[in-house]
């Protein structure tokens, strides 16, 4: 755009014939695909995800018709398997994560844990994130540091340390971990969908979470289910007002034997925005 091409995000796929949404001359943004485009229909189910109709939806899978059913209704809406929902003030769709991970917090407002987890791993500091919040009250965080980030940061401050677990546990590691978690609580804020995404208390793991340990997939994808039932004592304690917890975790070494570590884990609460309050752009 800088060069004066008009270049804009929309949204589509093959069985719409490309286009769903796009964005208007004028009306280019970082965080929203755009508006229908002409005689595309769009509608939100309970669930967050999006569906859409038009004269261009694809007839049908070859040779597919279990696949076709599933994906088309008989009033010709298709499901797009993607979450999001559309802003009252501009009518831009935004996609906020797949609809199979999104879920509902306890009071029926929107959890997107990816939506957050991703502006987390934006900071070089933070190599995994795993939030919860489904059914819950309120949201809390597992977070892995980076430990090439967060060790040169280290070597440059004279900060000794024999381990991951031992760097992880530094209070000046928690007061930067905890400075990111404010800061991306203010941007969830500013989204009217999804500010009560926002994460209350956290603890810094004291492990990397590890495909051996079935916690990721060879892909690097957290398993957040298994994570939550592997961790579920700090999970417990994060809710249960704990502001610190000592906890033992089996480990797969990488010649398969397994082992054990333990570590008593700080806990801390974290600064959240009030929902009805406006924060300013920074």
């Amino acid at each position: 755009r800088s060069i004066g091409i008009n270049l804009k995000q929309l949204y589509g796929q093959t069985e719409a014939t490309v286009f769903i949404t796009q964005q208007p001359d004028g009306e280019v943004r970082a965080d929203t695909v755009g508006v229908p485009s002409p005689d595309v229909e769009i509608k939100i189910e309970d669930n967050g995800e999006i569906y859409y109709r038009s004269p261009g939806v694809f007839e049908e899978y070859y040779k597919n018709p279990e696949s076709t059913a599933d994906t088309k209704d008989a009033e010709g809406w298709v499901a797009t398997g993607d979450a999001g929902f559309i802003e009252k003030s501009s009518g831009h769709l935004r996609i906020i994560d797949r609809a199979k991970d999104v879920g509902k917090m306890a009071d029926g407002g929107m959890f997107a844990p990816k939506f957050v987890e991703n502006k987390l791993k934006f900071y070089p500091d933070i190599l995994e994130s795993v939030v919860f919040g489904a059914g819950r009250e309120y949201c809390v965080a597992f977070i892995n540091i980076d430990l090439t980030a967060v060790g040169n940061w280290a070597e440059r401050n004279n900060v000794a340390y024999a381990s991951y677990q031992e760097l992880a546990g530094h209070p000046e590691v928690y007061n930067t971990i905890q400075a990111h978690i404010e800061e991306v609580n203010k941007s969830v804020a500013q989204d009217e969908m999804l500010s009560g995404c926002q994460v209350h208390r956290f603890l810094i793991l004291h492990k990397e979470l590890d495909a051996d340990d079935g916690e990721m997939t060879r892909t690097r994808k957290v398993r957040r289910k298994i994570v939550g039932e592997k961790f579920n004592d700090l999970l417990e304690a994060l809710y249960g007002g704990k502001s610190e917890i000592y906890t033992e975790t089996e480990v797969t070494y990488e010649d398969g034997r397994k082992g054990s570590i333990s570590a008593t884990l700080e806990i801390r609460d974290v600064a959240v925005v009030p929902v009805n309050t406006k924060v300013a752009a920074e």
